[in-house]
């Protein structure tokens, strides 16, 4: 059985700099319910992963940067400094702002429970 090692949290300077890009990309809309819910970046414990930085709350729910998907993501919380579930949907500071206003006008979380591709280079097996 392999044994998965916590891997440690980004610097906040670079939670920051998410945090200022997003908010530059966000609509007026998106950036009302920001200033709303924002918090200052503040390490919690992913449950079974490690640290992770959480910049906004709203009930139950908050927004974490996913250090290990290099995005934003949603995840209930039931217990202040814990992040009850991993998500890996990797979205833009605006993207996750957009999906909680969703789930706030429609009442209900109705994903997506995945994201939409992101550009990288493929990598060929290469058998040995």
């Amino acid at each position: 059985m392999r044994t998965i090692l916590p891997m440690p949290a980004c610097p906040e300077e670079k939670i920051w700099d998410e945090i200022n890009t997003g908010w530059s990309r966000m609509s007026f809309r998106q950036r009302h319910l920001w200033e709303a819910i924002k918090r200052p970046p503040e390490e919690w414990t992913l449950s079974s992963y490690g640290p992770c930085w959480v910049v906004a709350i709203i009930g139950a729910t908050v927004v974490y940067y996913n250090s290990y998907e290099g995005g934003f993501d949603l995840s209930p919380w039931t217990r202040y400094g814990v992040i009850d579930a991993y998500q890996g949907l990797q979205y833009d500071l605006a993207g996750a702002v957009e999906r909680l206003q969703t789930m706030i006008e429609s009442g209900v979380e109705a994903g997506p429970h995945g994201s939409r591709p992101s550009a990288r280079e493929f990598q060929p097996r290469r058998d040995r």
